[in-house]
């Protein structure tokens, strides 16, 4: 990895090495997790996690305004993936194989991400023209999608950026003026843009909220003022270390984790309004390494 920083951080890495011993040479094969190495700086703190769950997909199901998206992603219970290959396949969600599964979610990123039909081949392991047709076949399946597509790409044509969820812009001049490869390069970042730019909305409101209730002299709203007195054993206890993607890493005294679990879960899941619900999915360890699924409020 070149210039290696906080944002890749890997997770188990195996490797192998030759050693020369008196028999002769051997191979040895390890294994190590490099986020095992990332403890909280306080003497018995935990590392409090959170990760946004399919946060693009769901802005784009707000965006798009599709009503069978909304109707999937709205649902409390059941793999995302799972049942949006379910609707799109025509068969139950218990008759969607893994491999069906994998597909549909590579499928759903490809479109997302802008990839077109012979990069989508790449991913699916299939022909260009294979792909086309998956691509039209999810597209008449949710055709909400489609459209919010094309409007997206029209609309960064006609202004020459485009905007996220709270108004940020990305320019694209060559949507307008580039040459073919540069104009498709274009397309595919406007949609990407949307999508990424508005997580990025999103989890930063979320950071504030957090950083309002655990941080003494921060001016804060009304609704934040309400949530610090609610948390207010949180301060001196609770810190934000890292924000990673779709992901906060907060340092928490043990004997507050559960109050801090909730602050987090709620600051991310409440950030914005949306048509879907968001989810973040709660996680604590010593380690950054060790991480387990944990639910504050029960």
């Amino acid at each position: 990895m070149e210039e290696p920083n906080l944002q890749c951080v890997e997770h188990t890495v195996n490797f192998k090495m030759e050693e020369d011993k008196n028999e002769g040479d051997t191979e040895s094969h390890y294994s190590v997790n490099a986020r095992d190495f990332f403890i909280p700086t306080q003497d018995n703190w935990l590392l409090l996690t959170a990760d946004y769950s399919q946060i693009e997909l769901r802005l784009m199901a707000h965006f798009s305004k599709d009503p069978a998206l909304i109707e999937l992603l709205s649902k409390p219970d059941g793999d995302v993936f799972t049942m949006i290959a379910a609707r799109w396949i025509g068969c139950a969600e218990d008759s969607v194989s893994s491999n069906e599964r994998e597909q549909t979610k590579r499928m759903v990123y490809g479109i997302l991400y802008g990839m077109g039909a012979n990069s989508l081949a790449d991913h699916l392991d299939c022909t260009s023209d294979e792909a086309a047709e998956k691509i039209n076949n999810f597209k008449s399946t949710f055709p909400g999608v489609a459209s919010w597509l094309n409007e997206a790409v029209s609309s960064c044509r006609l202004k020459g950026y485009v905007e996220t969820l709270k108004g940020r812009k990305r320019f694209l001049s060559k949507i307008k003026f580039g040459n073919s490869e540069e104009k498709s390069k274009a397309q595919r970042q406007a949609v990407n843009s949307i999508c990424q730019g508005s997580a990025a909305d999103i989890i930063k409101i979320a950071m504030l909220r957090i950083y309002s209730v655990i941080v003494d002299g921060v001016d804060s709203s009304d609704s934040s003022s309400s949530m610090a007195t609610k948390f207010h054993m949180l301060r001196d206890c609770c810190r934000i270390l890292l924000q990673v993607h779709d992901e906060l890493v907060l340092e928490v005294d043990p004997s507050v984790i559960r109050e801090a679990g909730t602050l987090l879960r709620t600051s991310m899941e409440d950030a914005v309004s949306l048509l879907v619900p968001l989810r973040a999915k709660v996680q604590v360890g010593r380690t950054w390494g060790s991480l387990e699924a944990f639910a504050p409020d029960r």
